[in-house]
């Protein structure tokens, strides 16, 4: 699919700076792997000019051609979007992991009694039990997080509230949380008791 690209074009000629607006279509890769751009004609049209007026060689246009068709980034269209928010996401992650480690570090297995993995329900220490799950990381580099700034419209709000529900996959729970999550589930699932550590409860529920 091709893909309109908003670029421009800046010359230093004479001590002074030309600018000019560049609508590029991005059209993809062909079979050698290379990107085909088209250029607005008048953005060349421009270009010609400055090499007609002797401002500039037209080594130094076939040059500023071959910078302005590549991406920003130095990899593609979507990145190029992301790179202005990705050291804002990544900031906000740490900030984020470290809320979800001090909060793991007050609980105690008489706190939180029990570990919730989707839909099993097992003894804290319960061997078959994942680890608790911290929030979700927004990208190791850049291309991988422009998979969650596109969708989302680069809103960082709606992107870490995302990630955050990566926390509730598996995590402790108090009997409080355990009651209520019991009376919510549907009842005409399987039964959500782990089989290996059989975990016992306080109140009147109980494994079955």
């Amino acid at each position: 699919m091709a893909t309109v690209v908003p670029l421009s074009l800046t010359l230093e000629v004479g001590g002074r700076q030309c600018v000019t607006q560049v609508w590029a279509l991005q059209t993809g890769q062909v079979a050698d792997g290379t990107e085909r751009w088209l250029l607005d004609a008048s953005a060349v049209r421009w270009l010609l000019d400055r090499v007609a007026d002797g401002e500039i060689s037209p080594e130094r246009a076939a040059e500023l051609v071959q910078q302005v068709s590549r991406w920003n980034s130095g990899c593609c269209y979507w990145c190029d979007l992301a790179a202005p928010a990705y050291q804002e996401a990544l900031r906000r992650h740490r900030d984020a992991h470290e809320q979800w480690l001090l909060h793991q570090r007050s609980i105690t297995p008489g706190t939180h009694p029990y570990l919730l993995e989707a839909g099993t329900v097992h003894r804290w220490d319960c061997a078959a039990a994942p680890p608790a799950r911290g929030p979700g990381h927004p990208g190791a580099d850049l291309h991988a997080y422009a998979a969650w700034h596109g969708p989302l419209d680069g809103d960082l709000d709606r992107i870490m509230a995302e990630l955050w529900e990566e926390t509730r996959v598996s995590r402790r729970i108090t009997e409080a949380e355990l009651d209520q999550w019991l009376r919510l589930r549907n009842h005409h699932a399987g039964s959500p008791w782990c089989p290996r550590c059989s975990p016992e409860l306080t109140g009147e529920q109980a494994p079955g």
